[in-house]
């Protein structure tokens, strides 16, 4: 990946990181999931850049994680409350998806000699974490009523 590309991917990695914390920390379901959802868009890029390069099939993998994760994160205005037992089961099995793409991101980018730039995989930490707290208060019963 070419310096310049590298560059505008870490300022729409960060402020898309950073919307992400935003979100989970001011309870905004909207901003929470827009972050990653947007985000997801970066790795299906830099991979398929990765692919065109080498054809190694590990960037297929992570291309089709990472559209999972864009289709399960999209946000939409949809709205339920804990009356609707599906929709808040739902929630956790989709968050802890979530926080298993993003570890594996971490693990691919910091154990794996993947070649992508280490600043990438403290996106993934930054996600996991809000993840992590967005689980802890959906556990504890003190999160807004989309996390419960």
């Amino acid at each position: 990946m070419n310096s310049t590309v590298e560059l505008i991917f870490t300022i729409i990695g960060g402020a898309l990181t950073l919307l992400t914390l935003y979100g989970a920390l001011k309870a905004n379901r909207k901003f929470f999931l827009s972050g990653l959802c947007f985000f997801s868009i970066l790795p299906i890029i830099g991979e398929s850049m990765g692919y065109n390069a080498d054809k190694a099939s590990v960037h297929i993998i992570v291309i089709l994680v990472f559209i999972a994760q864009f289709v399960l994160t999209f946000p939409n205005n949809i709205e339920f409350g804990q009356e609707n037992t599906a929709a808040s089961k739902l929630v956790g099995k989709i968050s802890l998806a979530i926080l298993v793409f993003n570890i594996g991101g971490i693990i691919y980018i910091f154990h794996l000699n993947s070649g992508v730039p280490a600043r990438f995989g403290y996106f993934h930490i930054a996600f996991s974490l809000a993840i992590i707290y967005i689980i802890i208060k959906r556990i504890t019963g003190k999160g807004p009523l989309w996390v419960k």
